[in-house]
């Protein structure tokens, strides 16, 4: 399968939730740092307690991430994870395996961050979205 090019990428992220309040600048500008990660069936995407050091969003495939006290979620395309602890800085509460082959886009936390340090309004864009999230798991209205 032939790597994605740089408008795919900024299509895919555009339609992720977690990016749904940034601007289309801003989606390439994360674009420009989402590398493609492929992960056979049953492959380990990242274990319990290993380092946060990427955030990933699904482009094909199926997810399996389980945690330890909350059970597990199953993601599919267009949904990402990982993110609470990139934001936390905390090791991962969780495992994530690939239920079947599947592509996804890394976000290195690094690189993340330095976006963040020099881009505002990908800020803002992040803190409505996760503030939006957090309303609705909460049972609150947006």
């Amino acid at each position: 399968m032939k790597p994605l090019a740089q408008i795919e990428k900024v299509l895919l992220l555009r339609g992720a939730s977690l990016f749904g309040h940034c601007n289309a600048e801003a989606v390439v500008r994360i674009a420009s740092i989402a590398t493609e990660r492929r992960f056979d069936e049953g492959a380990t995407i990242y274990g319990l307690g290993d380092p946060a050091d990427a955030l990933y969003f699904v482009v094909s495939g199926r997810v399996d991430v389980a945690e330890p006290d909350d059970g597990q979620r199953v993601l599919g395309p267009r949904e990402a994870f990982g993110v609470q602890e990139i934001l936390s800085g905390r090791l991962r509460g969780a495992r994530a395996r690939a239920i079947e082959p599947t592509v996804t886009l890394a976000i290195e936390a690094d690189d993340f961050f330095d976006l963040l340090s020099h881009d505002i309004e990908i800020v803002k864009a992040l803190f409505r979205e996760v503030l939006s999230a957090e309303r609705t798991s909460n049972g609150s209205r947006p």
